[in-house]
């Protein structure tokens, strides 16, 4: 009977990415349209289709191990969703150590979804913000983590979004991880590089739910940080046979 209604969700989650008009003149109404009618079954079927994010996490948390000991940690989770992200880092980081964590996403059936999460896990050091990422500015700056978990291709805006964070990321030991769905430039990094053919039918496919694969994230990433961690992946995708999609892991600090 779990397995049915497993199923199920999906394949209402599957409709929705595929068939679902996306209606809306903001940038907010076009989220809720996507995610409203899937935000009970979010984190399901996301648990596998999101690769990278376990992987980015337990690799912030290694990061923040080095700092434990430290008084003030802050972590801010930018286009957080459902916080998921704050039960998946609680296996590899001892969550109490942050003085307070931050749940941030414009999307407001993700965060009463996020709401209803911490009420029911007890975690009294998170809080949810129904917000823009890019005006969004935590209280006990500065952060000591910021991270960005498959939203970043989501943020149209996403220069403004990148500066705000590096705005509040504490410059002597704060750390910026970014987990995503990319396609390479023509002309990038071997352990980046994909044919012609992956560049133009992935960013297709994804530009149908607004999710954009350019390059030009990694970029200014690379740009504005020193990169300490990076991982260039393929992962399957649920009731999707041979098809694998492009993934990175990537972690930096300010330089």
């Amino acid at each position: 009977m779990e397995y049915v209604r497993n199923v199920c969700s999906d394949i209402q989650v599957l409709r929705t990415m595929w068939f679902s008009k996306i209606a809306g003149d903001t940038h907010k109404e076009r989220l809720e349209c996507f995610y409203g009618p899937q935000a009970h079954a979010y984190d399901n079927f996301r648990a596998r289709f999101l690769h990278g994010r376990e992987g980015m996490l337990k690799a912030c948390a290694q990061e923040m191990k080095r700092l434990q000991n430290q008084d003030g940690l802050v972590w801010v989770d930018l286009g957080g969703g459902t916080g998921q992200n704050v039960e998946t880092m609680a296996r590899f980081f001892d969550i109490s150590q942050f003085e307070k964590i931050y749940v941030v996403d414009i999307c407001g059936p993700l965060c009463e979804v996020a709401r209803k999460n911490v009420k029911q896990r007890g975690w009294n050091n998170v809080e949810v913000f129904e917000a823009d990422v890019c005006e969004f500015k935590p209280e006990t700056a500065p952060a000591t983590l910021i991270t960005f978990s498959y939203s970043l291709s989501m943020i149209p805006p996403f220069l403004d979004a990148v500066d705000k964070a590096v705005s509040y990321l504490d410059p002597a030991v704060g750390i910026i991880g970014v987990a995503d769905f990319f396609t390479s430039s023509k002309y990038d990094s071997p352990a980046r590089q994909h044919s012609y053919l992956t560049r133009w039918f992935w960013r297709c496919i994804f530009d149908l739910d607004n999710v954009d694969l350019g390059p030009e994230r990694r970029q200014y990433l690379d740009h504005l940080f020193k990169k300490v961690y990076e991982e260039n992946r393929t992962g399957h995708i649920p009731y999707v046979p041979l098809l694998k999609v492009p993934y990175y892991i990537w972690l930096g600090r300010l330089n």
